[in-house]
């Protein structure tokens, strides 16, 4: 097939260059109207943008680890702990007298929602609140960029990524079994199928996959491989497979799929136990291909985390309005 159609072209924009400034937005965060050199970063909020904020916000004051979406797991609940602080946004405004008390006061909420306690924390919890206000000042208009650059000041963001990438590939490619003999990960995936069919069989409850990364080739192997021959899986219906951040066009057209072919058309037709392929990428995501080149009855979604190339890849996870773009393809 052709050579790498999942790589996306050469775009006028690329992610090395940097977005032209973009003017000041008018209205603050609460009351009328105030000229631009008087507004405070939190008055250039928009409403819609608010969760997307806040979930920003937190992930930059969070000290000492590479990635906080996969290493830490409370901040898996991040997009809806940032969705629910967000709809409190004008009462925090009131309650808190400055800027930085106000994005202290955010932060902190968040923390709360994610621990299932009200307690405001203390100690040494409280010195890293404390940079929300510094962050706010830092990033006039947006937070995004501060997540990139301060999360990465003292850490090789970059360098962790492509060696935990590399580290998922091996791994799998070795430990993935065989036909009747699937590898422990594998098995894993094929149960919780099994699983998710014979409720649809009882219920008729919609079987919707998400896939992020790795998992994607995962998927793909469990749905066009493992599943053959199985009493359960061979009957597999799987209404929506939505993938983010995923390789699996770049697998597909390294050859590198369990069964497939040395002569494959120039498209590889849809999964047959799938119904309907959304596939969300990033162009800041080193790591994030599209399908459409590649595979037929897919369709690619851009979708712009705000982050950079180091955070982008994992960056879906901790953004309430990613969500919101997945529920709108189902």
């Amino acid at each position: 097939m052709a050579g790498l159609g999942s790589l996306r072209g050469n775009p006028d924009v690329t992610p090395f260059d940097r977005a032209a400034p973009q003017p000041m937005r008018s209205g603050p965060v609460l009351g009328g109207p105030k000229d631009a050199d008087q507004m405070s970063s939190l008055a250039l909020v928009r409403p819609d943008e608010r969760a997307d904020f806040i979930a920003d916000l937190y992930l930059a004051c969070l000290p000492g680890t590479v990635d906080p979406v996969v290493e830490r797991p409370e901040v898996a609940a991040l997009a809806l702990a940032a969705s629910m602080i967000a709809a409190k946004w004008d009462e925090i405004m009131q309650a808190e007298a400055s800027e930085s008390d106000r994005a202290r006061a955010l932060v902190r909420a968040v923390d709360a929602e994610l621990r299932e306690s009200r307690a405001i924390p203390m100690g040494g919890a409280a010195d890293w609140f404390a940079r929300a206000g510094e962050l706010v000042k830092r990033a006039p208009l947006w937070p995004g960029d501060a997540v990139s650059v301060l999360l990465g000041e003292a850490r090789p963001y970059a360098n962790e990524l492509f060696a935990r990438f590399t580290g998922d590939v091996f791994t799998y490619l070795t430990q993935r079994g065989e036909k009747g003999l699937p590898g422990h990960i594998p098995r894993l995936l094929l149960a919780a199928l099994r699983r998710a069919q014979a409720r649809k069989n009882k219920a008729g409850e919609k079987i919707v996959v998400v896939s992020h990364s790795m998992g994607g080739q995962l998927v793909y192997d469990a749905l066009t491989y493992f599943a053959e021959g199985d009493n359960i899986l061979d009957k597999l219906e799987v209404d929506h497979w939505i993938s983010f951040g995923s390789q699996v066009s770049l697998f597909a057209e390294m050859g590198m799929f369990l069964g497939q072919g040395a002569s494959d058309p120039a498209k590889l037709p849809l999964p047959r136990r799938v119904q309907a392929w959304t596939n969300f990428y990033d162009e800041n995501d080193p790591v994030g291909f599209v399908m459409e080149p590649v595979f037929e009855g897919v369709q690619d979604i851009r979708y712009n985390t705000g982050y950079g190339l180091a955070l982008a890849h994992t960056g879906f996870l901790a953004r309430p309005t990613f969500f919101q773009a997945m529920a709108n393809r189902l």
